[in-house]
C-alpha cells in the first residue's frame, strides 16, 4: 500500500515539475473517514431514549454489546453481532429510521475519525501543489456545515481556492451519477492528471467507464455490495506512506480554513 501511495506522489511530482495542473479527488465517507464511530454513537443514543426503553424492553439490553467494525455498511451486521437478529419488524423499522435520520445529518459527523495516514497524505499532495477536491455523496442541506467542520477539526486542507468541498446540491441525487457527472464536467484537457480515491465500486465503475483518463485508487474499507471493484486498479486499506512535512492527525480548533 505504501508503494502505491509513494508511486502516486512520484507521478504527481513529475507532472508538477512539467508544469501540469493536477487534481487529487477524495471521497469522504469510508475513504478518508471511518464512519463506524458515527454509526455506533447513533445506536447507543437510540438505546438511551426513555421512550425506546419502554417500547422495546427486550431489545435495549442487547445494545451493551454494540460494537461497530470498519467493514460495516449500514446497521444490519452491527445489530446481528449484538444479538438482535431475532428482532421483530417494528423494532427494526424504529432503529433504522432513527439511524437514517441522524447518519445523514450534520449532528453526528463530529464522530468520524480519519483513517490512518489520511490527514498527512492529503496535506502532502496539497502542499506539493495539486488541487484537492473532496467529492462526496453527502448533500449540502443536511451535511454541508458538518462536513466542513469535521475536515477543519482534523486539519485537512480546505481553503476554497485550491482545496474544495463538493457536495450534492440535492439529497435525492444518485451518488454515482453525481460523481460521474462531476468528472465529465472536468474533461482531460482541463488537467493533465486526475487522481480519484474512492471506496464504493458503483462510483468507481461509473467514473472508470465514462472518464477513463482518471487514475483511480480503490480504498478497501466497506461498500454497499451492489458491484465489485475492478481488479485492474490499485487497492489500499489506509494512507500510511512516508511523506515529508507531516502534519498532526490530532483534532485542533485552529484547522486551516
Amino acid at each position: 500500500m505504501s508503494d502505491i501511495l509513494s508511486q502516486v506522489l512520484r507521478k504527481i511530482q513529475k507532472g508538477l515539475d512539467s508544469g501540469d495542473r493536477i487534481l487529487t479527488v477524495f471521497d469522504l465517507d469510508s475513504t478518508l473517514f471511518d464512519v463506524s464511530p458515527r454509526l455506533e454513537k447513533i445506536l447507543m443514543d437510540f438505546a438511551e431514549i426513555p421512550e425506546n426503553q419502554k417500547q422495546f424492553p427486550d431489545h435495549i439490553p442487547y445494545f451493551k454489546n454494540i460494537r461497530t467494525h470498519r467493514t460495516d455498511w449500514g446497521i444490519r451486521k452491527t445489530l446481528i453481532r449484538a444479538g438482535l437478529s431475532h428482532a421483530e419488524p417494528e423494532f427494526q423499522r424504529a432503529v433504522s429510521d432513527f439511524w437514517r435520520d441522524r447518519f445523514f445529518s450534520n449532528a453526528y459527523l463530529e464522530h468520524d475519525i480519519p483513517y490512518e495516514g489520511a490527514v498527512e497524505y492529503v496535506n502532502q499532495v496539497y502542499k506539493m501543489g495539486t488541487e484537492v477536491i473532496y467529492l462526496t455523496g453527502r448533500d449540502q442541506h443536511r451535511m454541508g456545515s458538518g462536513s466542513r467542520k469535521v475536515l477543519q477539526k482534523w486539519n485537512f486542507p480546505l481553503d476554497d481556492k485550491t482545496a474544495h468541498l463538493v457536495l450534492k446540491p440535492e439529497k435525492e441525487m444518485d451518488d454515482g451519477l453525481f460523481k460521474r457527472d462531476w468528472f465529465l464536467q472536468h474533461p482531460p484537457e482541463d488537467s493533465k492528471a486526475v487522481w480519484f480515491f474512492e471506496n464504493e465500486p458503483v462510483n468507481v465503475n461509473l467514473v472508470k467507464k465514462h472518464s477513463p483518463h482518471v487514475e483511480i485508487i480503490f480504498f478497501d474499507s466497506t461498500h454497499q455490495g451492489a458491484e465489485k471493484p475492478p481488479e485492474d486498479i490499485p487497492k489500499i486499506m489506509n494512507f500510511l506512506c512516508k511523506v515529508s512535512g507531516q502534519t498532526s492527525s490530532n483534532p485542533s480548533s485552529s484547522g486551516k480554513t
